[in-house]
């Protein structure tokens, strides 16, 4: 049986794709097929452009078709059977137990110009800082989000949850009015201004949210709700050693709890916030996003069963012809996001596959979020009628 990724394959994603982008003999050419939404494109494609000069000479050829709306919409159902065709590659930033998907590192790492998020290496120090500010036992003892309501029934169903004269489920929920930040220019949005509760949750929009790696990096504890999707990163985070679950279902009386347990428990609660943030100031660190960027391309390099070329219409970039006619924002992300010299060490080395490991894992998490819920079970159980 033959295996690996034909020209036939990627060429069939054109009809979902954004973008594509090949490299052909250490040069970048960018073909769009759809306008992305604000930059999401070109801070993608400035990344890559980033790794190549991180890693100089040590990317092969590459074809790569990318989708960057926010939902996957390949399902995993429409290729199944024995006589079914391949599913194309496309590259996305989250996937999806049920679609297929290439999980590749958001825009936002880069820079995100449209509402003033600076690039991850930059921000990260902001956000260090910013928890200092405020010591953990000091933060409000209440569980903190803002954002869009809209985008998601989901998000609605969680402002429920907000104090009221009738009921406190220990929630400060904000609606952010997206029309008057784009007119004040999101001033008011600073993320390292933002850590300012014990507990901050985090809740899925349409579909996985750039926001999750700014929450976890706040050093308070996160309050994650369920999740429908996934990036790159987060299937490295463990519950209770990284977030507190949180029902979808029951978002309500999942949060008070939580709030409850880690406010008589506020030791064990710090600890946890504390492991996020350092997750994400360690683990997350730009260094080791080339990294992953730089394996994922190489190993879909290995799967190309055709020589790459150059795509009628496509457009060469290079970091020069990029920044320098930027403005504004824009030029300044992008010149903070440069890659100023090759890298004298090489790449970090994957492990060795291991599946055994992988699903002892995924175990040791489920028994997690099952053990936080029959807490919680036991809990209203016990509650006066």
């Amino acid at each position: 049986m033959n295996t690996g990724i034909t020209m036939e394959m990627v060429t069939r994603a054109e009809s979902t794709a954004n973008f594509r982008i090949v490299i052909v003999k250490g040069k970048v050419y960018m073909k769009t097929y759809r306008k992305s939404f604000q930059t999401r494109d070109i801070f993608t494609l400035w990344g890559i452009l980033q790794l190549m000069r991180k890693y100089p000479g040590k990317l092969p050829d590459l074809d790569l078709m990318f989708d960057s709306g926010d939902k996957p919409v390949i399902k995993s159902s429409d290729y199944h059977g024995h006589n079914a065709e391949a599913p194309p590659p496309v590259f996305r930033y989250c996937g999806r137990d049920s679609f297929v998907a290439i999980v590749f590192p958001d825009w936002s790492f880069w820079g995100w110009p449209e509402i003033r998020i600076k690039p991850w290496d930059t921000l990260l120090k902001d956000l260090k800082e910013g928890n200092k500010k405020i010591k953990w036992t000091e933060r409000d003892p209440y569980a903190y989000w803002k954002g869009n309501p809209k985008v998601a029934t989901t998000r609605q169903d969680l402002l429920k949850c907000n104090v009221s004269d009738k009921q406190d489920w220990n929630a400060r929920l904000y609606s952010m009015d997206w029309g008057r930040e784009i007119r004040q220019g999101f001033q008011k949005s600073n993320l390292a201004d933002q850590c300012t509760h014990r507990y901050k949750i985090y809740i899925e929009g349409g579909a996985w949210s750039v926001s999750e790696k700014y929450i976890l990096a706040c050093d308070s504890l996160t309050l994650l709700v369920k999740p429908l999707y996934y990036d790159f990163f987060t299937r490295s985070l463990v519950p209770m050693r990284h977030y507190w679950p949180i029902k979808e279902n029951d978002k309500c009386r999942s949060i008070k709890f939580a709030v409850d347990w880690g406010n008589n428990h506020t030791q064990n609660a710090q600890d946890i916030g504390r492991a996020a943030s350092n997750f994400i100031q360690e683990d997350l660190r730009m260094d080791y996003v080339y990294d992953y960027m730089f394996h994922l391309l190489n190993t879909y390099a290995k799967l190309l069963r055709y020589k790459p070329t150059i795509p009628p219409k496509a457009v060469e970039f290079c970091s020069e012809n990029m920044a320098c006619p930027a403005v504004g924002l824009k030029k300044r992300f992008m010149m903070e996001s440069m890659v100023k010299a090759p890298s004298d060490t090489y790449p970090c080395t994957l492990p060795p596959s291991d599946p055994p490991h992988i699903q002892a894992f995924l175990k040791v998490n489920e028994d997690s979020i099952k053990e936080v819920e029959l807490w919680e079970n036991c809990f209203w159980e016990n509650q006066p009628k």
